[in-house]
C-alpha cells in the first residue's frame, strides 16, 4: 500500500530552517545586550574599602657608617700597625718622602685629593678630586676605592670595619705638621644621628662547602688570571723572565719553585720560616687566599684573592708564565 505524499512537507522543512535561525538571531542580540563586547565606562559593581597596590620599591641602598663618632676615640696605634702592614709597601709616610707603587701619604687628610707632587693619578682618581680630604670622603674612598672612583688603578679592595678605617685615619691625621682639627661635637652628633647602615634581620644561610681548588684548574682561564694579576699584582711584581725585584719579588717561574727564595729579595722574618718548601698549588692557592693568615706578620699588605675559581684562574696564569710549567692537578 503506498502511502500519501504530504504536498507542504517542503513547506514545512522551509518554515523550521527560517524559525530556527530568527530564534538564533534573537538569542544573539540579547547576549549582546547583557555582555556587551566592549568594556563598560563603569564598573557595574563598585567595590569600596580596598586600596590601590603599592608599587615595589627598589632594594635601598646601605649607606656607609660614618667614622665621625669614632674619631674622638679611634686607636691611632693600631692604625699606625694595620698602615704599616697593609699600606707602607706602595706608599712612603715620611715628610718629603718619595713616591713608590702609590704616593706619599704625608699630609694627606686635610690636603687636596689626589694631588701628590710628581705622581701620576689614574683619570678615574683625577675625575672626583674635588676639594680637600675630610673625615667623609677618606672615609669612603678607604671603604672602597673602586666603588669612589669606578676604574681607579688601586687594587686594594678597602677597609671594611669601619672602627678599623678611624684607626687609620686618626693615625694619617698624626702625618702632618697641622692635623686636620677633629670633628666638633656638632659634627659628631649630626653624625650620630644619620641612620645607621640595616642591620641584617635574618640569620644568613650557611653557605655551601667550595670545592677543592685541585678541581678548578682543569676550567683554570688563563687570560682572567693574565687580567687579575695585571691589574692588582704588576704594581709591586715584575713578571718577566729575569725581571728586577720591585716592592715584591719577580713571580717569573713561581709555580713549583722554592716558596719566599727569590735571590736578590729581602723577605720579612715572617715567611723566612717557609722559606724554602716548594710553592706547589695547594701552597700558593693558601698563600694567595689570605697572605696575613698564611704568615701572620708578613709585610705583604695584600689582602688576598677569596673565590676559588679565581685563585685557581691565576695560578693557572703563573704556571705558564715559566720555563718549565708543572703540571696541575686536574689537568
Amino acid at each position: 500500500m503506498s502511502r500519501k505524499k504530504d504536498s507542504l512537507l517542503g513547506n514545512k522543512i522551509a518554515a523550521g530552517v527560517l524559525t530556527a535561525g530568527l530564534i538564533f538571531w534573537g538569542a544573539n542580540r540579547i547576549a549582546m545586550v547583557l555582555v556587551p563586547q566592549e568594556a563598560p565606562k563603569a564598573p557595574a559593581i563598585a567595590l569600596t574599602g580596598l586600596a590601590p597596590a603599592a608599587p615595589v620599591a627598589a632594594p635601598a641602598a646601605v649607606a656607609l657608617a660614618s667614622i665621625v663618632p669614632l674619631m674622638g676615640g679611634a686607636d691611632v696605634a693600631k692604625g699606625m700597625a694595620f698602615v704599616q702592614q697593609q699600606c707602607a709597601a706602595c706608599h712612603t709616610l715620611t715628610p718629603g718622602g718619595a713616591n713608590g707603587v702609590g704616593p706619599n701619604l704625608y699630609g694627606v687628610l686635610g690636603g687636596p685629593m689626589f694631588a701628590a707632587a710628581g705622581f701620576s693619578y689614574s683619570a678615574a682618581a683625577k675625575g672626583v678630586a674635588k676639594g680637600n680630604w675630610n673625615y667623609d670622603n677618606i672615609n669612603a674612598w678607604l671603604a672602597s676605592p673602586a666603588s669612589f672612583a669606578s676604574g681607579t688603578a688601586m687594587g686594594y679592595p678597602g677597609i671594611k670595619n669601619t672602627q678599623t678605617r678611624a684607626d687609620v685615619v686618626a693615625y694619617l691625621r698624626t702625618l702632618s705638621a697641622t692635623p686636620l682639627a677633629l670633628p666638633s661635637a656638632a659634627e659628631v652628633k649630626a653624625a650620630s644621628a644619620a641612620p645607621a647602615p640595616a642591620a641584617a634581620t635574618t640569620a644568613a644561610a650557611t653557605p655551601p662547602a667550595s670545592p677543592s681548588i685541585d678541581t678548578l684548574f682543569a676550567s683554570a682561564d688563563l687570560a682572567k688570571g693574565q687580567a687579575l694579576v695585571a691589574q692588582q699584582c704588576a704594581f709591586c711584581h715584575t713578571m718577566a723572565k729575569g725581571g728586577a725585584n720591585g716592592v715584591g719579588p719577580n713571580l717569573y717561574g713561581i709555580v713549583g719553585a722554592k716558596a719566599f727564595s727569590v735571590a736578590g729579595f729581602h723577605y720579612s722574618s715572617a715567611v723566612q720560616g717557609k722559606a724554602g718548601t716548594a710553592w706547589t698549588a695547594d701552597a700558593l692557592s693558601d698563600w694567595l687566599k689570605s697572605p696575613a693568615a698564611f704568615a701572620p706578620g708578613t709585610a705583604m699588605g695584600y689582602p688576598g684573592i677569596k673565590n676559588d675559581q679565581t685563585r685557581a684562574d691565576v695560578i693557572a696564569y703563573l704556571d705558564k708564565n715559566s720555563d718549565t710549567p708543572v703540571k696541575l692537578p686536574g689537568t
